[in-house]
């Protein structure tokens, strides 16, 4: 998600953990640009990118991820399974549950992370939704796509269960995340 006119992005840690190179495609294109980790919290499974010579690109707006309730209308964004590039998709559901623990794990099923306070959705949320925005009826982001359920041995993923870290937590996060691009400039 596009967060800053100059290119500042958030994203996922698990999107981008591991890359040697990081390049964001925005919506309607197929050009790469290239992109600068600016740092990480990987306990929150949250990363901050800035864009190369980005300006004037479109933000995402934030909506209070606070005032959302069970039964809320919401729409996941994302590049569902990496189908094609530069033409994401959208699925909608509700809230189903806000504050749940999820034990997060990487592909090959070994713990990563404990992320909490997360919201549970079931608008259908998939590999490639990661770092994509979860937005309500009126288009406002409330939270980041993040995980989804799978069964107790990580071999199959469960239908419509999905978890979105709200976008109130990433607001608190960001000043952190900055602060190494602050200090890197003086």
């Amino acid at each position: 998600m596009i967060i800053t006119p100059n290119g500042e992005v958030i994203t996922n840690n698990h999107v981008i953990a591991g890359a040697t190179t990081i390049t964001v495609t925005l919506f309607g294109s197929l050009k790469a640009l290239p992109a600068t980790l600016v740092d990480t919290d990987p306990a929150n499974d949250v990363a901050l990118l800035q864009i190369s010579n980005a300006s004037n690109l479109p933000t995402v707006t934030y909506g209070n991820s606070d005032n959302v309730q069970v039964g809320d209308a919401v729409v996941a964004i994302g590049n569902a399974l990496g189908l094609s590039a530069g033409t994401p998709t959208v699925t909608q559901g509700i809230i189903s549950a806000k504050g749940r623990t999820v034990q997060a794990s990487d592909s090959s099923g070994n713990a990563t992370e404990t992320l909490t306070n997360m919201f549970q959705t079931d608008a259908a949320i998939n590999p490639g939704n990661s770092g994509g925005p979860l937005v309500d009826s009126s288009g406002k982001v409330i939270g980041m796509n993040t995980a989804v359920a799978a069964s107790a041995n990580g071999t199959s993923q469960a239908q419509n269960i999905g978890f979105a870290i709200p976008s109130d937590k990433i607001g608190q996060l960001l000043p952190a995340l900055r602060s190494k691009s602050i200090g890197n400039q003086t």
